[in-house]
């Protein structure tokens, strides 16, 4: 499936909405992003707000909507009242996402749940993407978002079956004393059969699959699969 690059539209706004925008404007080409919610929505460049219920057919259908025309749809695990369940909200989910495969059966959809126990009837509609909130945060569903049906091989990697984690450090590796490239430790993972994911920094930053000429600081934590 070819990256998504036109009309977004998304069901629900919550935190990890707003997160996912953030780094979609400079990403997208088209006329942008349409987010239906009841719920306020502040203003952004390229954002079109719709205060409309997106369980209802008939909103589904209007044409400021853009369903039959958007490249992805994306529903959020919004909740309308603080006080409601994971279950509930996952059901409002459920729910839309079922609403919106019945009215267009071949759009690529993408669901964020609650509880990864809720997402059986999901799975069963043919989503796209799958996003459990609880093990990963908007930075995948805007991954998901521009190349649909990705999330499996995030899953796999996080629990990568049949392999075990580790990781190391430059002196481990007896490379201490002289500068240390990325592609140095690329490298060495070619020479030892393991594959190098990144390195986790003193600050306890993460960085996944960095450029090749980034400097590996002796403090570094390098992670790798084996």
């Amino acid at each position: 499936m070819k990256p998504a690059r036109g009309h977004i539209l998304m069901c629900g706004y919550a935190p990890s909405t707003q997160a996912a925008l953030k780094e979609l404007p400079e990403q997208i080409a088209g006329p942008g992003v349409t987010i239906l919610s009841r719920n306020p929505v502040p203003e952004m460049a390229g954002v079109t707000h719709l205060k409309l219920d997106y369980l209802d057919v008939a909103n589904l259908r209007n044409s400021r909507v853009g369903l039959s025309t958007c490249s992805v749809c994306v529903v959020f695990a919004e909740s309308t009242d603080s006080g409601e369940s994971p279950r509930v909200v996952d059901m409002h989910t459920v729910l839309a996402v079922y609403t919106i495969k019945k009215e267009r059966p071949d759009v690529p959809m993408i669901a964020e749940v609650v509880d990864r126990e809720n997402t059986a009837i999901i799975d069963d509609l043919r989503c796209a993407d799958v996003i459990y909130k609880e093990t990963i945060d908007s930075n995948l569903i805007t991954s998901c978002i521009l190349h649909p049906n990705i999330s499996p091989i995030f899953y796999d990697l996080l629990t990568v079956h049949g392999k075990v984690l580790r990781r190391t450090t430059t002196e481990e590796l007896g490379m201490a004393g002289s500068e240390v490239t990325y592609r140095d430790i690329r490298l060495r993972g070619l020479e030892q059969d393991v594959t190098y994911l990144g390195y986790i920094a003193r600050s306890g930053s993460v960085e996944l699959m960095p450029p090749n000429d980034t400097i590996i600081l002796s403090d570094y934590h390098l992670v790798y699969i084996e």
